[in-house]
């Protein structure tokens, strides 16, 4: 079945991280359906209607234009990159252009539930020191969004191509719906394993890890992912976030996959905040990409 992808598309750098990412991970990259969306940002200036919410004023036509344009570039950027670099036709790719009345996160979340895409991806360049201090950036505001899709984070590709994902489960549901998200994305790149990895936090808590992994395992024979391509690990840890990043930077996979809200708090709570462990990985890896589901 044909993946369809929407990717973020911005002015910086960071921008293509998402299309480099897909390139290397995908075999069959050029067959992939994918919507190159860029949000063109509002001005806190504008002069606001209060009746409609519309921006107006004099400037509003001038500015329209411009990001109009500037957003037209970096998506003429975006597949000049897949044609001459990819080596794709292009035509399983659209452009879209939206001037933001809601703000950027809200125009994402609209199109990625309207189009029903697969996942949603974007580029992020390594955690600054400004977001450490207000946390203001569009992946953080994301994991503290009520979502309902899945988010591929895509940071600067290593110099060297890698392979192979590695998937955190804990028994919960986000977790498991992870697993299912994986397997369907990649069960036809046979290249690549599923590393199922379970962090004990109080000896090996064998009977319990025991159903963890075959409730993991049950869903990846539901895409028919043979045996070769799955690995258990297993360790004993008192940090998570600690544990999945020494096994991240060992293991040189190309993604990380956990669900947005694990098992260790109530149900109360695991609905109102994103994970602790899905936080620490945005910030903390630096070369490999970040997968979440909720």
């Amino acid at each position: 079945m044909q993946k369809e992808l929407l990717l973020a598309i911005g002015d910086d750098r960071a921008a293509s991280y998402n299309l480099r990412f897909l390139k290397e991970v995908f075999d069959s990259f050029c067959d992939l359906k994918l919507t190159l969306f860029y949000v063109a940002p509002r001005m806190a200036t504008w002069e606001m209607d209060e009746r409609s919410l519309v921006p107006r004023g004099t400037g509003f036509d001038e500015f329209k234009e411009y990001t109009k344009t500037k957003g037209e570039r970096s998506l003429d950027d975006a597949l000049m990159w897949i044609r001459d670099i990819a080596g794709c036709s292009g035509a399983n790719v659209r452009t879209k252009v939206v001037h933001s009345r809601k703000g950027t996160v809200r125009e994402l979340i609209d199109e990625a539930r309207k189009g029903m895409y697969d996942a949603m991806l974007l580029g992020r360049k390594g955690f600054t020191w400004f977001e450490e201090v207000f946390e203001n950036s569009v992946t953080h505001e994301l994991l503290w969004r009520d979502i309902d899709f899945p988010i591929w984070i895509c940071k600067q590709p290593p110099a060297s191509p890698r392979h192979d994902v590695l998937l955190c489960v804990d028994g919960s549901a986000p977790a498991l719906r992870m697993v299912d998200h994986a397997a369907y994305m990649l069960a036809e790149e046979p290249r690549h394993t599923f590393t199922l990895f379970h962090v004990a936090r109080s000896g090996y808590e064998t009977a319990r890890s025991g159903r963890v992994f075959d409730e993991a395992l049950a869903m990846l024979a539901e895409h028919e992912i043979s045996e070769e391509r799955i690995e258990l690990k297993m360790v004993t840890s008192k940090s998570v976030s600690r544990a999945v990043l020494k096994e991240a930077v060992d293991g040189r996979y190309s993604a990380v996959g956990v669900g947005n809200h694990g098992a260790g708090a109530p149900n109360r709570l695991r609905e109102m905040f994103p994970s602790s462990l899905s936080v620490k990985l945005l910030r903390q890896l630096t070369d490999t990409a970040l997968w979440l589901t909720r």
